[in-house]
C-alpha cells in the first residue's frame, strides 16, 4: 500500500546518459562546475501533473504548511506503489531524458533522494562534491551535510565520476562542515 520514488541512470556506449525518474528523487549532472538538472520533481504544483490528477478525478489540496498533496495524502503525483491513489491519477510512468556526455566538461552524475534534495540546493550539491577527492568521500560528505542541516527523511546519494572529475573546483566555494544554519538562512 505504501509507495516509493525512483531515479535510474543508464550509460550507453560511454556517451549516452539515459535517466528515468518517478517522484522526487533526482539526477544532476555537474558540467563545467554547474549543476544541470536531469529530472523534474513530480509534484502537484506542476501544472501538467495537477491537470492529470484532476482529469482522473483526484483532488489537489494544500496542507497547513502550504504543501500540495494528492487527495490530502501524497506530495507526489508519480510513485511506484500507492495503489489506492492510482484511480486518482497517481502513475508510476517515469519521465526520461537523454543527455550526451561531454567527458571533457562533465565531472559527475549524482543521484539523490528527497532527504538530500530538500536540505541542499542543486548547485550546493555540485559545489560540495567538487571539493571531494573521490566519489565515496563525496557521497559520505553529502549525506552527512544533509543530516547536519536537519534532514529527517531518507538521505541516499550515489556519485558517478566522469572524465572531468576534479577539474572544476569552484574557487568561490570551500566546503566547510562547520557552517551554521543562521548564516545560510535555512532555519531562521
Amino acid at each position: 500500500m505504501v509507495g516509493t520514488t525512483a531515479t535510474v541512470a543508464l550509460l550507453r556506449d560511454g556517451i549516452e546518459l539515459v535517466v528515468a525518474s518517478v517522484g522526487d528523487s533526482r539526477a544532476l549532472l555537474c558540467r563545467k562546475g554547474k549543476a544541470r538538472k536531469l529530472t523534474d520533481d513530480h509534484t502537484p504544483e506542476r501544472k501538467d501533473e495537477k491537470h492529470r490528477i484532476r482529469q482522473s478525478g483526484g483532488l489537489v489540496t494544500w496542507n497547513s504548511v502550504g504543501q500540495a498533496n494528492v487527495n490530502g495524502r501524497l506530495a507526489m503525483t508519480r510513485s511506484i506503489g500507492d495503489f489506492d491513489l492510482k484511480k486518482s491519477g497517481v502513475i508510476a510512468e517515469p519521465e526520461t531524458t537523454l543527455t550526451l556526455l561531454q567527458h571533457a566538461h562533465d565531472s559527475f552524475l549524482v543521484l539523490t533522494t528527497d532527504g538530500i534534495n530538500f536540505s541542499m540546493t542543486n548547485q550546493e550539491i555540485c559545489d560540495v562534491i567538487n571539493q571531494c577527492h573521490d566519489p565515496t568521500e563525496a557521497a559520505n560528505v553529502i549525506a552527512e551535510q544533509a543530516l547536519q542541516y536537519g534532514s529527517g527523511d531518507n538521505s541516499t546519494v550515489i556519485v558517478v565520476p566522469f572524465g572531468a572529475w576534479g577539474k572544476h573546483q569552484n574557487a568561490e566555494y570551500t566546503y566547510d562542515m562547520s557552517r551554521n544554519f543562521a548564516s545560510i538562512g535555512r532555519w531562521s
